[in-house]
């Protein structure tokens, strides 16, 4: 008898598959398969198929309703890696499959929904009675013997005549993706003699790490398009990844003009039939280099010959949920799978990897300056002494002398503000009370433009100015200070300029992103006010002053990570001012002049920072010193999910190292969630532990768990 053994996502089944008869049906390994379970009919991946004598065993095994894929959606390599992966992040080996396939595709989809095109097929050469017309629609065909049905119509609305007398039948076919024509030509730029001498050092068809440190400006995505060149002459396949805030319509535009339609696109904003689109094209070869963000990097490709990560350091690159991977470590992975070549790239690299690369582990590249040799002037505004002044201290006169500055010479501002909204907080003056979200253990946001508050982490959303029960307004006031209010206080001082705002409010709906940045760079705004999407990837040679307001609450998150992250905001906010041939300025507004994120971020300092932030993390034992872990627990009893924490904790063997919590960690959507976090130096006995202390759990508790291997934050 012919089984298979199927995945299915089902929490209580852990990694544990299921066995069904396949009868006389035809499957594949690692395609997907209608089955019964507990009366319901759910989709499986297939992960085995054998021969077992139904003599041996001591239940019926039930057969699989229907196959939906007759060919495998992942490839051995990407099969493989899923393992790996499941076993690394300690999650279900399905939920690993779910991550690495668009939507469509996903084992949870009840089937594929792919868009189909309907099409006429020629079927028939017997042209001898045709009409004109007719013959010209044939003609049109132009060797092929498809036509989408849309064409045929426009040159011949009675083509369904042609279908009548044989010559032509309706079919469909999956949707395909089809390029878009290629309007400018980016100028390919002389390297100068530090890209040169990077280039040399890196070893193609060789399974290394490098980490090619280079402040803003000095060129390292030139060095990235030429490595690329490189390896597409080798025949080669290049993955090319950068966060979603930096993938900007001016890179797309950069590499697409250089490699012409060789290149694929794929990131968050693309719908799910052009996230399948690509994919296809990537699993047929048609392209040889992808431009992509954290989910690119399980592309199904087959012959990779380099594999770069632009902007290593940045948060986005881990994801947020299960499975907990880092892009970097996948990309480790599949650089020893192909023996390529793994570049990380940043100005301010993240710890870990700067620290790898000088232990030898990670090999060191370095781009020390400027291509145009000139690092903008930076001046650090102490808002307390603005506030002593009576000043405004998240506008201070400075930055308002220097915004008019460079208005009246034709230029252009941008100016980072971390925090959407407009008030931060709202008060109830008669109760003292801060309104808080009915959902989570958070405040609530106001939004002047449709005069709501909104709770910034369920989405929640009310009347701004609610009634008590007697029907008497509640008497509010609010402070703080979001992009919403810094742009109104704009417009009153400067109201002859042009200013957007670009936040998760104003970028909803699709194409926004890339509308306002095309604007920006036509000069068609004066001032771009937004949070930390405006930070990163823009090269603008218009823009000559960036001001950085209230950095203090990014120094203030309670978090091990929140001085490197400070660090990382100033020093790429900063890259953005006079990156052509005029001067550029930065003013950073700060209640901590003095802070050694701050100064050395002013100065452009990495090395000075990382070596005073590692003295830090080696005191409080934190990465890379330690290897951390951290198990949440979730669940809409808050006692149940306190109960459940500690019982992992029972279960937890001995280990050479240190477990802190349960920590509550507040409410959020109406669940509560506790963690625990685990500290120490073996980071694979930690898993194993980890691992044997979630099977003892889970005979006991029904509370939901997951696992973050090596988390870039602690915040709750």
């Amino acid at each position: 008898m012919k089984v298979c053994d199927v995945f299915i996502e089902q929490t209580f089944l852990n990694n544990e598959t299921l066995t069904y008869a396949l009868n006389s049906m035809s499957a594949c390994e690692g395609g997907r398969v209608f089955v019964k379970l507990q009366g319901r009919r759910l989709v499986g991946m297939v992960h085995k198929i054998y021969e077992l004598d139904p003599t041996t065993v001591r239940y019926k095994i039930q057969p699989i309703e229907a196959v939906i894929d007759d060919k495998p959606l992942l490839t051995p390599e990407l099969l493989a890696c899923a393992k790996w992966m499941s076993y690394q992040t300690i999650s279900p080996y399905i939920s690993c499959i779910q991550t690495m396939l668009p939507n469509a595709l996903k084992p949870k989809s009840s089937a594929k929904r792919i868009k189909m095109i309907p099409i006429v097929r020629i079927i028939s050469s017997n042209y001898a009675s045709l009409t004109p017309k007719q013959r010209a629609l044939i003609d049109a065909f132009e060797g092929s013997d498809v036509m989408r049905v849309s064409d045929a119509r426009k040159i011949y609305p009675g083509y369904l005549k042609l279908v009548e007398k044989g010559i032509l039948a309706r079919d469909e076919i999956e949707s395909f993706y089809v390029d878009k024509p290629i309007e400018k030509v980016m100028p390919r730029y002389d390297l100068s003699l530090a890209q040169r001498e990077v280039l040399q050092k890196i070893q193609l068809n060789e399974a290394r790490t490098y980490v090619l440190h280079g402040i803003t400006g000095s060129g390292k995505t030139e060095v990235y398009l030429n490595l690329a060149q490189q390896v597409l002459d080798h025949g080669q396949q290049v993955l090319f990844l950068v966060p979603e805030i930096s993938l900007t319509p001016q890179m797309i535009e950069r590499v697409s003009s250089r490699f012409g339609q060789d290149v694929a696109i794929y990131h968050s904003a693309l719908n799910d039939q052009e996230k399948y689109e690509q994919y296809k094209r990537v699993l047929k070869g048609e392209v040889k280099l992808v431009v992509g963000t954290r989910s690119a990097s399980f592309l199904p490709f087959s012959n990779l010959g380099a594999l770069i990560m632009d902007e290593e350091h940045d948060e986005s690159y881990k994801q947020s949920n299960t499975p907990y991977y880092h892009t970097r470590d996948v990309l480790q992975w599949r650089s020893d799978y192909h023996t390529c070549p793994l570049i990380l790239g940043s100005a301010s690299p993240a710890l870990e990897s700067y620290a790898r690369a000088l232990k030898g582990v990670y090999t060191l590249l370095e781009l020390p300056s400027r291509i145009n040799d000139s690092l903008p002037e930076v001046e650090i505004v102490d808002t307390q002494e603005a506030l002593h002044h009576k000043e405004n201290a998240n506008l201070t006169q400075r930055l308002q002398d220097l915004i008019k500055e460079t208005l009246d010479r034709n230029e252009q501002v941008i100016l980072l503000l971390n925090r959407r909204g407009y008030l931060t907080w709202v008060k109830d003056v008669d109760t003292d009370a801060i309104l808080t979200c009915p959902h989570c253990d958070v405040s609530l946001n106001y939004h002047a433009r449709d005069k709501s508050l909104r709770c910034h982490v369920c989405g929640y959303q009310t009347q701004a100015f609610p009634k008590n029960n007697d029907g008497t307004p509640v008497n509010l006031i609010g402070g703080g200070v979001g992009t919403q209010r810094l742009e109104h206080w704009l417009h009153q001082l400067f109201p002859n300029a042009t200013i957007m705002r670009m936040d998760r409010d104003t970028t909803r709906i699709k194409n926004a992103h890339e509308n306002i940045l095309s604007d920006f760079n036509q000069q068609k705004i004066d001032i771009l006010i937004g949070t930390q999407m405006i930070a990163k990837g823009l090269d603008n040679p218009h823009v000559t002053l960036v001001g950085i307001i209230n950095i203090d609450a990014s120094l203030a998150r309670n978090d091990y990570r929140s001085v490197e992250t400070t660090f990382d905001l100033i020093l790429q906010a900063a890259g953005r001012s006079g990156r052509g041939d005029k001067k550029g300025r930065v003013v950073i507004q700060t209640f901590n002049p003095n802070h050694y994120a701050v100064v050395y971020g002013s100065k452009h300092q990495y090395k000075a920072f990382f070596k005073q932030e590692m003295t830090f993390r080696a005191q409080a034992k934190y990465p890379p010193y330690r290897y951390l872990i951290a198990v949440y627990f979730k669940d809409k009893n808050q006692n149940k999910v306190l109960g459940a924490a500690h019982t992992f904790v029972s279960c937890m063997p001995a280990f050479d190292g240190t477990i802190i919590g349960p920590y509550d960690c507040g409410k959020m959507n109406d669940t509560f969630e506790y963690r625990i976090i685990l500290k120490g130096k073996n980071l694979d006995l930690m898993i194993k532990y980890v691992q044997s202390a979630l099977e003892s759990y889970r005979k006991i508790e029904k509370v939901g768990v997951s696992v973050d291997v090596n988390p870039l934050t602690l915040m709750a």
